[in-house]
């Protein structure tokens, strides 16, 4: 019988469980290859579609942008026209600026006539009529004041006073031009030494600048009452209105005027560019002030500021034009058209269709020039004035012994 717990013995094999390190196959690593490979795939698949539907998406987003302003073109003009209105309102607004301000840079150059008449009723009582007209100071010098003023009134006083801030003082008439209804009066500076920090002289612009269209403001009496204003547009420009001795550039406004306006024209910068004429208007536009450009005025204002009158012939006509010359063989002069009832050139005897070529031994070859010798004169002097009349057969010369009248 064996006992328990028998040692076995020393020579004896023990058993132990053994475990053998295999290594992966080669199929299974190509299984894990495959895979990633797949899902790599798979993965850059999803992206692309997600590229694709984004794209659409907002492309999509993009056409319906016009389509809903196609879907509702009047909310579109509505809005386009509200903005046009908000650009013409800020422009007009800004143009309105511009027009008072010029105003007011003019407006110290501005003064207030007072012209007194006397006159005697029925019953030997002595009235007195006073009338108020503008006046435009154009110079300051140690010794006078020169204003422009309406020669019109001014021919009718008695008395002759101008307002200036509180105070008003007595002028001098130093010169007068019925035919372009301008008149030069003349304060002493030191009777206005109180208020001569007050005003200034209006700032002379250039009239052969003006434009159709361009903005102008008229000043003076333009409705027949002192120191009324009104802003308004160029509307047609005569290159040349037929005046005796000359032309004028005549600028109309698209401004209606009553019959008794008078006044000046001031452009956007406050500068004086034109006088307030009824003398000169076309028929066809009566109601709307028209002016005489400065310029044309420059040599009447010289002459009344230098104390010299302004003579007059009288005559009324045109430059020599191709077609004229080849109708009476002369190339340059004065063709007259007409002349003025009871003037040195109708009394003489000038007739229409004559052509001025002389006066005195200066050539006049235009009407401009005709202007320019007459400047030169004044009046109650005298001249030869020759001129070419036709006769039976041709043009012959003849010779007019004048005296010139007051412009």
């Amino acid at each position: 019988m064996k006992q328990k717990n028998e040692v076995p013995n020393q020579g004896q094999e023990r058993q132990y469980i053994r475990e053998t390190v295999v290594g992966r196959s080669k199929w299974y690593w190509c299984k894990r290859i495959l895979l990633l490979f797949f899902i790599v795939i798979l993965l850059s698949g999803a992206a692309g579609v997600t590229f694709a539907l984004s794209k659409n998406w907002i492309e999509t987003k993009r056409e319906e942008e016009p389509a809903s302003s196609e879907a509702n073109p009047e909310g579109t003009a509505q809005e386009s026209e509200k903005q046009t209105e908000e650009e013409t309102t800020i422009e007009q607004e800004e143009t309105s600026m511009l027009e008072q301000q010029a105003y007011r840079e003019a407006e110290a150059s501005i003064v207030t006539i007072s012209i007194t008449k006397q006159s005697v009723d029925w019953f030997d009582t002595s009235l007195e009529q006073v009338k108020q007209t503008f006046g435009v100071i154009i110079d300051i010098t140690e010794e006078s004041i020169f204003i422009l003023t309406n020669a019109q009134d001014i021919s009718s006083g008695d008395s002759i006073a101008v307002t200036i801030g509180e105070q008003t003082i007595p002028v001098t008439v130093q010169g007068i031009c019925l035919q372009d209804n301008i008149a030069l009066i003349t304060v002493d500076y030191q009777r206005a030494l109180s208020v001569i920090d007050t005003i200034k002289p209006i700032k002379m612009g250039n009239s052969s600048q003006i434009k159709l269209g361009d903005r102008v403001i008229l000043a003076g009496s333009p409705l027949g009452y002192t120191q009324s204003v009104l802003f308004g547009i160029i509307t047609y420009i005569d290159q040349s209105t037929t005046v005796a001795d000359g032309s004028y550039q005549m600028y109309y406004t698209s401004l209606n005027v009553p019959v008794n306006s008078s006044g000046f024209l001031l452009n956007t910068k406050g500068e004086l560019i034109g006088w307030i004429s009824e003398s000169y208007k076309k028929t066809d536009l009566d109601g709307f002030a028209a002016c005489i450009g400065i310029n044309d005025l420059n040599y009447v204002v010289e002459h009344m500021t230098e104390g010299r009158s302004i003579a007059m012939l009288g005559a009324e006509g045109l430059d020599v034009t191709d077609e004229i010359a080849e109708q009476i063989g002369l190339s340059n002069g004065f063709f007259l058209t007409g002349a003025l009832d009871n003037s040195p050139a109708y009394t003489a005897g000038m007739q229409s269709g004559d052509v001025i070529v002389a006066v005195d031994e200066e050539m006049v070859t235009s009407v401009r020039t005709l202007r320019t010798i007459l400047n030169s004169y004044e009046a109650g002097e005298s001249a030869e004035i020759t001129v070419m009349r036709e006769g039976k057969d041709t043009y012959r010369e003849i010779q007019f012994n004048i005296i010139f009248s007051e412009r």
